[in-house]
């Protein structure tokens, strides 16, 4: 780590919260002025700047607050010293703050505010903590305030939020001169797609059958990206497609549910009709095997995370094969690459592999790796029977419980995957192939 008696470079970092902040006193250039001026009476000069555009000052994953962060403890790093405007432009978290400035003064980086010039002695940290805590609880009341503004919004009729639901658009209405407010209404595209979304559900198609037609037929989500049976899903759990929008399920910083009796309602436009949404939801639930209480505990699969698709790199998992015995019990059950299952061939092509060769095939070589004659006779030593029991007989026991009891099983595998020999299972692999 670079000592702080080698670094010099002094550095700015900018920030707004909305692009809204970028035309009034907090812009982006006045900060960059008023940081400049502040060096410049010192006689220094900012070697560069880092600026979040539309960042809460509360999220501690703002890019490049990060990149800031990271190019400080970069080996050989010359920055000595961060400028902000103010104490509030570096975190609005005041344990964040604590964290992030003590970290920094270990290794002779300080943090220093414009608007705020302390001294480096004890009153002046005690006077930036107040400042810190200032800054979170003017956080903390604005959120409370803004929360209360788009309330009242959505009991008014007008949308709140930046980003519309899926097959819907936010268009602007001036309701006097300077205040524009948002209505939610139908997107032409986009509502044909939610139309046919629910016509393929409703007539018996799982939602990654779903998904696989639409991208056949070249429809993508928003973000240009395939369709998933993830994706169809959230189309269809969202009400706002029968004229229902809630605002407010979440809780914006936590992302916490919030208890149904504190959302609020908006009327808008439908897409569907509310009994075409019942009836999906009334099959939704049928179809989910974790709301389905009648289908038996799925055994356990040591490899699940550890496996990766060849192709694409995508982890591998669970897929059936769609048969079904003795109600709903799957007599067959196979690894597929997740990119393959979810989204289909078009992402991934994936291959099968049937769970019962592959577990064979990695745990009998997980058993000649883990029962030796050496940990055979080590286990020998460690048993407290009134009788005897032969090298070969503890060796037995043990391959048994590493071939049949699920907790050996995931223990030892998690363990020693890195020191297994994959050959045997693709040997396997390809003599299925072939």
């Amino acid at each position: 780590m670079t000592r702080g008696r080698e670094r010099a470079a002094w550095v700015g970092y900018l920030r707004v919260s909305t692009p809204g902040q970028a035309e009034r006193e907090l812009s982006l250039p006045a900060q960059c002025a008023a940081i400049a001026e502040f060096a410049a009476r010192r006689a220094v000069t900012i070697a560069r700047e880092y600026a979040d555009v539309g960042v809460s000052g509360t999220d501690p994953r703002r890019r490049e607050y990060r990149r800031m962060l990271e190019d400080v403890y970069a080996p050989g790093s010359d920055i000595k010293t961060i400028v902000v405007h103010h104490t509030s432009r570096f975190t609005r978290d005041a344990t964040e703050a604590r964290v992030v400035k003590s970290k920094l003064a270990k290794i002779g980086v300080n943090v220093v505010s414009v608007c705020q010039d302390l001294h480096d002695d004890p009153m002046g940290k005690l006077m930036e903590g107040f400042f810190e805590c200032i800054d979170e609880y003017e956080s903390a009341i604005n959120g409370v305030r803004t929360a209360s503004a788009m309330r009242e919004a959505v009991r008014q009729g007008y949308f709140p939020g930046s980003t519309p639901p899926y097959g819907y658009r936010s268009e602007p209405i001036a309701i006097r001169s300077g205040v524009v407010r948002h209505r939610l209404v139908p997107d032409d595209v986009e509502a044909e797609i939610v139309r046919e979304i629910y016509r393929l559900y409703i007539a018996e198609n799982g939602a990654k059958t779903v998904a696989r037609r639409l991208n056949h037929r070249g429809f993508r989500v928003r973000s240009g990206r395939l369709w998933s049976g993830a994706a169809i899903l959230r189309v269809l759990d969202d009400t706002t497609a029968a004229g229902t929008y809630y605002w407010g399920r979440c809780a914006t910083r936590s992302k916490q549910a919030r208890p149904r009796s504190e959302w609020t309602c908006l009327q808008v436009e439908p897409i569907v009709d509310p009994s075409v949404l019942a009836l999906a939801m009334t099959l939704r639930e049928r179809r989910c095997p974790r709301r389905n209480p009648g289908r038996p505990p799925a055994p356990v699969h040591v490899p699940s995370g550890l496996l990766r698709c060849g192709q694409c790199g995508a982890s591998y998992q669970l897929e059936t094969s769609g048969k079904r015995v003795d109600g709903d019990v799957y007599r067959y059950t196979y690894y597929n690459c997740r990119s393959a299952c979810r989204v289909g061939s078009e992402l991934c092509p994936g291959f099968r592999v049937r769970t019962g060769d592959l577990h064979a095939a990695v745990f009998h070589h997980l058993a000649d790796i883990v029962c030796t004659d050496e940990r055979a006779a080590d286990l020998r030593a460690r048993v407290r029977a009134a009788h005897a029991v032969s090298v070969e007989r503890v060796g037995e026991i043990w391959r048994s419980l590493l071939l049949h009891d699920p907790l050996v099983k995931r223990t030892y595998a998690r363990h020693l995957i890195d020191r297994i020999d994959v050959s045997p299972t693709r040997t396997l692999i390809e003599a299925r192939r072939a």
